[in-house]
């Protein structure tokens, strides 16, 4: 093959091959599924769209990883179900929990909340132990939910499930419920969804500390996991992450560091 030949063939390589190499990349962001459940500031709907603290982390990924998918909003149980099922999908925000580690690829953490009872003011409900709040009548969770699995493991059988955490927060109001299980962080913008005064509830004992990340579902395409991942860093790194929650949450800032105490306590 003489230099001409060498010459065209390096030219066909770099003016067909690169395009095809670029729209196989478009393609993987293209079959990404992005599903997210409203859950009170971290996805609401205001104005006919999605917003929140969560849906602007993940459109920041997404800007960073050229995903041009549109973020589904859904119920919980649905959404998790097509995460666990189907390759491609991104769910988001997610606790991540031991149950669920090994099912998903994660991003993240992106925040970090505390788990509480919450009681109605003036109720007389003093709660000092779990072994307490397994003592009275009834006890509000969302069907599905990490705090609903994470008491059930415990051995709790006073649960009173229901499909969406305002109704809980309409049951507590009402005298329907003795307990429910929220976050610090998320109280006043849950009981406002639901309509009711955030000042009518309190918190009368902690539960955990969790870490919500953005899950992508385990047979999503290695590449694809890699570049939402290192999108994530840059984001945290960049300062751009603590700015997010800055202005949902003044004073919070990202956590810095994974906590995964099943993993920990096996080495």
């Amino acid at each position: 093959m003489n230099w001409l030949s060498r010459f065209s063939t390096a030219v066909f390589l770099a003016f067909f091959l690169l395009p095809l190499s670029n729209s196989a990349s478009a393609a993987v962001s293209a079959d990404l599924r992005v599903l997210a459940e409203p859950n009170g500031r971290a996805v609401q709907t205001l104005n006919g769209g999605l917003d929140g603290w969560a849906v602007t982390i993940v459109r920041g990924l997404m800007d960073r990883t050229h995903c041009k998918a549109a973020i589904e909003a859904m119920p919980w149980a649905r959404a998790y179900d097509i995460a666990l099922a189907r390759p491609g999908v991104v769910l988001f925000p997610t606790t991540r929990t031991e149950e669920r580690d090994p099912h998903f690829h994660w991003v993240g953490p992106i925040f970090r909340v505390h788990w509480c009872f919450l009681a109605r003011k003036g109720s007389g409900i003093v709660i000092h132990s779990l072994d307490d709040a397994r003592k009275v009548g009834s006890i509000g969770t969302y069907f599905g939910d990490a705090r609903d699995r994470y008491l059930a493991g415990l051995g709790f059988t006073n649960l009173q499930r229901a499909a969406s955490d305002a109704t809980n927060y309409r049951k507590l109001e009402y005298g329907r419920l003795d307990l429910i299980v929220g976050s610090d962080t998320g109280l006043t913008a849950m009981a406002e969804a639901a309509g009711i005064d955030p000042d009518n509830f309190e918190s009368v004992f902690p539960l955990k500390e969790v870490d919500l990340y953005v899950a992508l579902s385990r047979d999503t395409a290695p590449g694809t996991v890699e570049a939402w991942q290192r999108a994530f860093r840059a984001m945290r790194d960049d300062g751009t992450l603590a700015g997010i929650l800055g202005r949902w949450y003044p004073g919070v800032k990202p956590p810095l560091d994974e906590r995964l105490p099943w993993r920990d306590k096996k080495n």
